[in-house]
């Protein structure tokens, strides 16, 4: 691997790929653990792709892009807290809220990975949120998946936000080792 990025030395390193952006303490810890809380009464499933069960569990907000019938379908309103989450998110990036239509919060038990994938091309800009433990995501560029040393880990602590645009959403791959503690994501989706 030829990067491994940490909130630490993240100054220290050399630059992220273009369209990658980490952001650490983005958060306050009352602001994880409400958010945490409000976990406790979503109804999270395992997620599933194709014929793949994965061991992570996922509830979906928003408008989510179905594959199978090849359109925009709506789903679960957003919650308040998480509304609120957006609107807070949108404004720190001078967007507009309603532009993140997809919002997915996902829960990663210890031992949690996720393989090396790029979001559906459907979907636009990503922003992703960590919390309650860090984890390792990695990123590789898409046309050398075989160069080991072109790999990049950001760890990702808790409380931090990235953003996922331009090349790095659409030339590379990411995938998350697997994690060491329980944890949580919420992941915000544009259309593209």
């Amino acid at each position: 691997m030829r990067n491994a990025i940490t909130g630490a030395d993240l100054f220290e390193a050399p630059p992220l790929p273009p369209g990658l952006e980490y952001h650490p303490d983005f958060l306050t810890r009352g602001d994880e653990a409400a958010l945490v809380g409000a976990f406790a009464e979503l109804p999270f499933r395992e997620a599933e792709f194709r014929q793949y069960t994965a061991r992570r569990r996922v509830v979906r907000f928003g408008r989510d892009y179905d594959e199978g019938i090849g359109e925009w379908v709506d789903g679960a309103p957003l919650p308040k807290w998480l509304a609120e989450l957006r609107r807070n998110v949108a404004s720190w990036r001078g967007a507009d809220e309603h532009a993140f239509v997809h919002a997915l919060v996902t829960e990663y038990r210890p031992g949690t990975p996720i393989g090396w994938h790029r979001d559906k091309a459907q979907y636009g800009r990503v922003i992703g949120i960590s919390l309650a433990s860090a984890c390792r995501m990695r990123f590789r560029p898409y046309d050398n998946q075989q160069d080991r040393d072109g790999v990049i880990v950001v760890e990702l602590a808790p409380r931090s936000l990235y953003v996922m645009q331009d090349d790095i959403r659409w030339r590379w791959q990411h995938s998350i080792l697997p994690t060491k503690a329980l944890r949580y994501s919420i992941t915000f989706r544009t259309r593209a």
